[in-house]
């Protein structure tokens, strides 16, 4: 195959009391790359649809995780590629962004080359170019390869569950008009956590777990509390409380900051959606900020050829 184009939808991770290991697919929103073999060997990035996005191999998520599959697979002396990057996701909103470029260009590196690597395989060279830019972690990169819903239970080597999301329930995604970068929220977290908020923070991850898997509305409610990374990251999210409450008051099931922030990730029983998005909105709006909203399902197909 002489060009391959790889779409890789953005992911919310976190979602409440899942931190680094919980992560849902959402559809609607995604990069894409492209990838064509080169003449010379290694890996070339020859467009960006955004000025931001470095075209710098070594800084560019997409070619990180390109190159990670050549030498992974024994190609790296031998085979060349070019990739372009197109942005469907926004920068540092805590939508998965650099998973999915990463995932696209590891899969499309793969589907060009006709590798013999797993999917395993191309999820830890995807976790590895994303540790580049955002730190070594794999609650993006593994539900934006697989989709659905997973959790990731360790990384050497990793362990991937899936997680049914039932039917009845819909994703909310808000997002405001300013950025936060992943490395800066995870310099303000805890070296080390109380006994009981560890202890609290597992029982909430069951419960959401339970929750989501049985559609059972009590449950997630009762689940998407974090008390420990939200609590140090709240000065870095302007407006999140109100727009939280509004959400809330509105029909969420449950509102937390997807990722590192800043867009909010609410669970939604789907015929909620539209009221949740437009509240959350409000929210932030009375608060000063403005932000724009996007209705999701749970994509349960992940990064795909197109």
């Amino acid at each position: 195959m002489g060009e391959v184009a790889v779409f890789a939808p953005g992911t919310a991770s976190n979602i409440g009391p899942g931190f680094d290991c919980l992560g849902i697919a959402f559809t609607g929103l995604g990069d894409t790359v492209r990838a064509s073999r080169a003449g010379q060997p290694g890996v070339r990035v020859a467009a960006v649809s955004l000025e931001r996005i470095p075209t710098d191999p070594l800084r560019n998520t997409a070619a990180l995780a390109a190159a990670a599959v050549l030498k992974r697979a024994g190609l790296e002396r031998e085979a060349g590629l070019e990739l372009r990057v197109e942005k469907g996701l926004p920068l540092a909103a805590g939508m998965g962004g650099s998973a999915a470029s990463a995932v696209a260009g590891a899969l499309a590196a793969h589907e060009v080359l006709k590798t013999r690597l797993t999917r395993i395989d191309l999820l830890v060279a995807a976790v590895e170019a994303e540790a580049v830019v955002s730190g070594r972690h794999a609650d993006n990169a593994a539900p934006c390869l697989f989709g659905g819903a997973v959790i990731v239970a360790g990384l050497d080597p990793p362990e991937v569950t899936p997680v049914r999301v039932h039917e009845s329930l819909g994703l909310v995604f808000v997002t405001p008009a300013y950025e936060v970068a992943t490395a800066e929220a995870r310099k303000v977290l805890p070296a080390e956590v109380p006994r009981a908020d560890a202890v609290g923070q597992a029982a909430r991850l069951a419960l959401l777990v339970l929750g989501l898997e049985r559609g059972d509305a009590d449950l997630v409610k009762r689940a998407m509390w974090d008390h420990i990374a939200e609590p140090r990251r709240a000065p870095l999210y302007p407006g999140y409380p109100q727009a939280r409450t509004a959400g809330l008051e509105a029909g969420a099931l449950g509102v937390a900051v997807s990722g590192a922030g800043p867009t909010l990730v609410a669970l939604a029983l789907r015929e909620t959606r539209k009221a949740v998005a437009a509240a959350l909105v409000d929210g932030y709006a009375k608060a000063g900020v403005e932000a724009r909203a996007h209705v999701a399902e749970v994509d349960t197909v992940g990064a795909r050829v197109v």
